[in-house]
């Protein structure tokens, strides 16, 4: 009932925290405190209009919702005509509606000093019983729990339209169970529907049943009696009619957990892992032919009749060059560690071409050792695994999410090695969040089908029981034993594992380090799965050699260390990448802030009055109980719990046993929850002393929250007197910029920069890094391996087109340069036309209709993706003739171009040099862009029908 929004339907919906933090919002709102405080003759705290200047979170926000808009109105004013109001349990809503007024008013009565601050409490809610008597203009639903409720009565009573039904069975896994039932009901004559939440999910259904001699006929028509249905939907449960002899059963019911059904959404195009998104002038850059400059900027120019943007390098002695936006594709952004300050290159000079071959020779020798080492790998026989059984469907089957495109690839790819007889060695790297688990908990049962025994091996005791758990959860409808090897285990139960492991009646071992020791020996070990390796010690990854000989390895990582990337460059090791978010993930608000304790206090409660959880994360042992009590002292109604590394292993597994349970509101703890802790209803975390942790860590931890559809928020302190070093600034300007989704990859590249590249097999590699760049040294990497394996150099052609035509991105239309160039540097790595047209609806989405200079610019990238498929050099328009030059062995016959020659009558001709020249209608840009798409158009068409 809150009067949270302005009036419909012209006001814009935006979660109150991003609405806030807007700058008119946050302007309207100080005119208000400083004239409501002249009033009642107080002064507005400088505190508090230091935070609203730097737009930052401050105490008790929603308070002063009437302050921000200037027609406040309930969500009644949002409803259509034809919209029902749902009554979940009309009693306890006027109860809780009663609790929430009065905390409301009390709210100025927790903050003294500020009272005269506050609105009033009634311009800021609408009354309960004004609420309901608006609310009767709508058709409305009450439910309750009980069979004969009693009705309220009066004018505010709610409409109430009874609805009774029966539940249905919970099968929850036990798949034979569930079929023996539909069988029976089948051949009893009751009409019976399955329900899945997706179109996948159903596939999966009509699978199993048809590996059971039964059918379902998809549709949403009643089936005949003894029938049975399939529908696509969502249905929150099953329930039967009885004078019907009808039964809806839903996949919750079938295979157990259940995730909210999912809004489809089209996945955006995943950004290239060099983005230019954090660009600025006075950056580093590395032109591929010409060297390492500065960016000064995005600047307009015409040349040569044609205007668009440029961008403007600087090298030594001030020698400038204007790069056009077509060409961006040979501007990197230069990236080789904290320390390298490089020095810039002479326009024309010999320095750059001799540091080039300098790299590359060093890489030639690097490669040629590491891809020996892979042609060794190849030769060793290991254990081949066989085709998916119907268990390995029904268990894949009870995923209560869609996999998104990425994950079904990298699923795939690990089936299919596991496949072959030779060694699996493949990564796996995802964001925190996407799914990697899924892909292991599937090769693992895969391996346990064929009669292998597999290891999971984690970094840490609490991450080993979060897979323990979310382990034997999936598994519990089948007949494998999961055991779990850590501290937390007493000696006597540990023995009792290793003994099951040597007979092999123990199935799945999930365990910290403790399974690389000497006592741990496998019956047959088929299967290891290695979560995040780089947290492994020296020690544990020499164990893993002699474990990784001839068994199928799966590595799982959400931000990969430059070992790994060169290595999965070099195709040393096979590489699956989850870049696709989860439906409905939503990206993390990250805040850096000053530490407050009103920050802090406002935060807790506003996450515990959505129901949800928190993380706060205080990195001393030593001092974590004195910030306990303070924290209690700030939230009196919270239930803190404490946990580090240093506490006995039943006090640990207790207290997050308790936060799993939900039965702790807060978890103070250290990083000890840093990997792979899985609690979707944790969606605020609050770190302490961010300034002091690394970019991967905060990075990891942050991704502890925003596991659901539910929105999340980090907030990272960091001392109130600002000391902190300028590598810590860095850091966490990164992680603040970097919040989208999918973040990972351009995480570990900017660590990169920050930490240097590291070594590869002993070799020094950073100082050649440093040399070109991180970019350019990866290209030079996949060149050279590409010729140490014989494979044909790449022939890439990059047309260039003149065409006098204006095609760019006008600063009426984006004013950010940096976002436009950012937008370039993506059109850039657009391969396909399917791709072009989404980026226009993105563009349009975002910005709004485009204007025909971005029209323009599609038109001619249009152009530039049919050259190139042509191997056409250059187009060029000489007032009305386009001439068209083709590169080396073009796929155009000569017949085909006799055919258009005599086709086109006089308009088209050919030169010498493969040169073709077409006559266009006129020189406008319209007719010049008409004539060229014409001719390609022909030309390709003639490629089509030729093959």
């Amino acid at each position: 009932t809150q009067r949270s929004l302005g009036p419909a339907p012209q006001a814009t919906l935006l979660p109150l925290q991003e609405f806030l933090l807007t700058e008119a919002a946050a302007a309207r709102l100080t005119g208000c405190l400083q004239s409501r405080a002249q009033r009642g003759g107080v002064a507005v705290p400088p505190a508090l209009l230091d935070a609203l200047d730097q737009r930052r979170p401050i105490p008790e926000w929603d308070a002063f919702v009437p302050d921000l808009v200037e027609e406040p109105a309930s969500i009644l004013a949002y409803l259509p005509a034809d919209a029902v109001i749902v009554w979940d349990e009309p009693p306890a809503l006027t109860e809780r509606a009663t609790a929430v007024l009065a905390d409301a008013a009390a709210e100025a009565d927790r903050e003294p000093d500020l009272a005269p601050l506050f609105p009033p409490a009634e311009e800021r809610w609408v009354g309960w019983d004004a609420f309901r008597r608006e609310a009767q203009a709508w058709a409305g639903i009450a439910l309750t729990p009980f069979a004969s409720p009693p009705r309220e009565t009066g004018p505010a009573a709610p409409p109430r339209r009874d609805i009774q039904s029966a539940g249905v069975e919970p099968y929850r896994g036990r798949i034979a169970a569930f079929l023996e039932d539909l069988d029976g009901w089948r051949r009893q004559g009751e009409r019976i529907t399955l329900v899945a939440r997706s179109e996948a999910q159903g596939r999966r259904l009509q699978e199993i049943l048809r590996d059971h001699d039964l059918g379902a006929r998809p549709g949403r028509e009643l089936p005949e009696p003894g029938g049975i249905g399939l529908a696509i939907g969502e249905l929150s449960a099953g329930f039967r009619v009885e004078p019907l002899r009808l039964r809806l059963i839903t996949e919750q019911e079938i295979f157990g957990a259940h995730a909210l059904p999912r809004r489809r959404v089209r996945p955006k195009e995943a950004l290239p892992f060099t983005s230019f998104a954090d660009l600025k002038a006075g950056d580093y850059v590395v032109h591929v032919d010409h060297g390492i400059a500065r960016y000064r900027g995005l600047e307009q120019l015409s040349v040569g009749g044609e205007e668009g943007d440029f961008l403007h390098l600087t090298y030594a002695d001030s020698a400038t060059l204007y790069v056009p936006v077509a060409k961006l594709h040979l501007v990197q952004r230069y990236a080789a560690g904290e320390s390298a300050s490089p020095a810039l290159d002479r326009l024309g000079g010999t320095s750059w071409a001799k540091a080039k071959e300098r790299v590359r020779a060093s890489v030639r020798e690097m490669a040629g050792e590491l891809l020996r080492l892979y042609a060794t790998r190849q030769i060793v026989t290991g254990n081949a695994f066989g085709p998916d059984t119907p268990w390995q469907k029904e268990f894949e089957a009870a995923f209560p999410y869609d996999e998104t495109p990425d994950q079904l690839q990298a699923i795939r790819d690990v089936k299919r090695d596991m496949e072959r007889p030779q060694p699996m060695d493949r990564l796996v790297c995802g964001d925190v969040g996407y799914g990697k688990t899924e892909v292991a908990l599937r090769a693992a049962f895969k391996a346990v089908l064929d009669g292998k025994q597999a290891a999971v091996l984690v970094p840490t005791t609490v991450l080993a029981m979060q897979h323990h758990q979310t382990f034997s959860a999936r598994f519990a409808g089948f007949p494998v034993r999961v055991e779990m090897l850590c501290r937390f285990r007493p000696a006597a139960e540990q023995r009792q594992v290793i003994r099951g492991l040597a007979e092999g009646t123990v199935d799945i071992l999930i365990g910290t380090h403790r399974l690389l020791q000497k006592d741990v020996a496998f019956s047959a070990l088929g299967l290891l799965v290695v979560d995040e390796e780089q947290r492994f010690g020296v020690a544990a990854k020499e164990a893993l050699k002699q474990l990784k000989r001839e068994v199928d390895v799966l590595t799982l990582t959400a931000t990969p260390i430059p070992r790994t990337l060169h290595m999965t460059m070099l195709g040393v090791r096979d590489v699956s990448t989850i870049e696709t978010p989860p439906e409905e993930r939503l990206a993390i608000r990250t805040y850096v802030t000053p530490y407050d304790p009103d920050v802090i206090s406002e935060a807790i409660r506003r996450e515990l009055a959505r129901g949800g959880q928190v993380f706060f994360v205080h990195n001393r042992v030593e001092s974590i109980h004195t910030v306990a009590r303070r924290l209690k002292q700030l939230v009196p109604e919270a239930r803190i719990g404490v946990a580090h590394g240093q506490q006995s292993d039943a006090a640990l597994e207790k207290v997050m046993v308790e936060f799993y349970l939900k039965k702790v509101d807060v978890l103070l703890c250290t990083t000890i929850i840093e990997s792979g802790l899985d609690v979707p209803s944790a969606n605020t975390l609050i770190i302490d002393r961010a300034d002091v942790l690394g970019l991967a860590q905060l990075y990891q931890l942050r991704g502890r929250v925003g596991r659901d559809r539910h929105r999340a928020y980090a907030y990272l302190l960091v001392p109130a007197d600002g000391g902190m070093t300028e590598v810590a600034r860095k850091r966490l300007q990164v992680i603040a910029e970097l919040t989208e989704l999918g973040s990972g990859f351009k995480i570990a590249a900017r660590d990169l920069e920050i930490r240097g590249a590291g070594n590869l097999l002993g070799a020094e590699q950073s100082g050649h890094i440093a040399a070109v760049g991180f970019d350019l040294y990866t290209q030079l990497i996949q060149e050279t391996v590409r010729e140490l394996k014989g494979e044909p150099a790449e022939a890439v052609v990059d047309p260039t087109i003149r065409l006098r035509v204006d095609g760019f991105i006008p600063e009426t239309y984006v004013p950010d340069p940096t976002l436009r160039l950012n937008l370039y540097k993506r059109l850039a790595a657009i391969g396909e036309a399917g791709q072009l047209a989404d980026f226009a609806e993105e563009l349009t989405d975002r910005f709004g209709p485009i204007p025909v200079e971005v029209s323009r610019l599609f038109q001619v990238m249009e152009l530039k993706l049919q050259a190139r498929a042509l191997r056409i050099q250059e187009i060029d328009a000489r007032r009305e003739l386009i001439r068209v030059r083709f590169g080396p062995e073009p796929p155009v016959q000569p017949e085909t171009i006799v055919a258009l020659i005599r086709a086109e009558r006089g308009r088209l001709r050919y030169r010498p040099e493969d040169t073709l020249e077409y006559r266009a209608d006129a020189t406008t840009p319209e007719a010049l862009l008409a004539a060229a798409r014409k001719l390609l158009q022909s030309l390709t068409a003639g490629v089509t029908v030729f093959r």
